[in-house]
């Protein structure tokens, strides 16, 4: 099924990852209402593109590293990727919001 949809998926940019990281967000935190919160959610984003919005979307992921979730991004294409591994939570640096907030784990 795969690889019958994917060759008439269009892809148009500029790419912006901080609206559906809002809606996810929400959607996490309303998901944390009950008194023994029980859900865990995955996002998945297919992009084919450089980040637009990096600034926001750090923002938004340390936000989300307090909550039950992870983040699996995956890049479609020979595009510029580098954003997306800075995204990446492996290594010695962690993701830090303009505050300089750290990501308390890592969920990309």
């Amino acid at each position: 099924m795969y690889r019958q949809t994917l060759p008439g998926i269009k892809f148009s940019g500029p790419t912006h990852f901080g609206p559906i990281l809002e809606t996810f967000l929400g959607h996490c935190r309303k998901q944390q209402g009950g008194a023994k919160p029980t859900n865990y959610n995955v996002l998945l984003i297919l992009t084919d593109g450089t980040i637009h919005d990096m600034l926001r979307t750090k923002q938004l992921i340390v936000e989300l590293s307090t909550l039950p979730c992870s983040i699996i991004i995956v890049g479609l294409g020979e595009a510029e990727f580098d954003n997306m591994r800075e995204l990446d939570g492996d290594g010695p640096s962690k993701i830090c919001d303009e505050s300089g907030k750290v990501c308390s784990r890592d969920i990309v």
